[in-house]
């Protein structure tokens, strides 16, 4: 019985997680969980809450949650990245989940509420204190692929990233590559999302070649502490190896540099030397990746 069942969640603090997956078919049970629902539970479950007829134009339930998402002290508290967001924001606003089932009518109020909680976001992300490099491939494939399990291209996602690379870290330069540097991006920190993928995104049609980014601080003489390659997998090595560019990059600079590649998409590919401790490489795009990138380069 959903009523019973709403006041034993209010009762007992019940979660999400220790009810029959049945009574998650109710709108009455939503509500009583949303009361106290943590900030990263309530954002993943938008689309549930909706089918079930609790989330919807004028409802409570919909300006609860609207409040919720853009209320600074409660994004703080709750340390949500904004790739997170991002991705909350582009799967509920598509009305569907990613498989095309279980559709819901979406809110404007929540979408307009994600969008600005994603931008919020971005002034609690943990700085790292190092000074990065972040080469984005921006060769035309980048464009039509797409990110597993998720409505995002990986231009899209590699400019997001981009977006957190810089807002984290201290020193930072961006330019965009694919056989050879195509763009240094004037990118700021109070960007947003369609601005930076303007000026990441539909540079070229040529191949990518990951040594790039290597290459373009040997040249610059750049001090970088990290260089992080954004691309979408569909990688080749060019005149040498991504790994012969980096040691002539730490010859160069005297600098232990780190190197993460974050392949948007799950390709089998290898753009780092596997042996060296401090290369990273990221097959796959999701929510997690952020936290990978920072644990790595701290």
């Amino acid at each position: 019985n959903a009523g019973e069942l709403a006041k034993l969640i209010k009762q007992y603090n019940l979660s999400r997680e220790m009810l029959p997956t049945e009574a998650l078919n109710h709108a009455e049970v939503w509500e009583a969980l949303l009361d106290k629902m943590p900030y990263t539970a309530m954002i993943r479950n938008l689309g549930n809450m909706s089918k079930t007829g609790l989330l919807k134009p004028f409802s409570s339930a919909s300006k609860l949650i609207t409040e919720r998402l853009t209320n600074q002290e409660a994004l703080k508290k709750a340390r949500v990245h904004p790739i997170t967001l991002l991705i909350a924001l582009k799967t509920y606003a598509q009305g569907h989940g990613m498989k095309g089932s279980g559709k819901w009518e979406v809110v404007g109020q929540v979408v307009n509420a994600l969008d600005d909680a994603f931008y919020l976001a971005f002034d609690y992300l943990e700085p790292t204190g190092k000074s990065m490099l972040v080469g984005i491939d921006c060769s035309g494939s980048m464009t039509s692929a797409q990110v597993a399990n998720m409505p995002m291209s990986a231009a899209e996602g590699a400019a997001a990233m981009a977006m957190a690379c810089i807002r984290s870290g201290g020193d930072y330069h961006v330019i965009c590559y694919d056989d050879r540097v195509r763009k240094v991006p004037q990118i700021t920190t109070r960007m947003r999302l369609e601005e930076v993928l303007k000026q990441t995104s539909r540079l070229s049609g040529a191949g990518t070649n990951c040594s790039i980014p290597f290459q373009w601080a040997i040249d610059n003489k750049a001090k970088v502490d990290t260089v992080v390659s954004i691309t979408d997998g569909e990688t080749w090595h060019g005149k040498e190896h991504v790994s012969q560019t980096l040691r002539k990059l730490r010859q160069h600079s005297g600098i232990a540099v780190k190197s993460v590649a974050i392949g948007m998409t799950a390709t089998r590919f290898t753009v780092n030397d596997p042996s060296d401790p401090l290369c990273l490489d990221v097959a796959g795009f999701d929510a997690s990746v952020p936290q990978v990138l920072q644990g790595f380069i701290v």
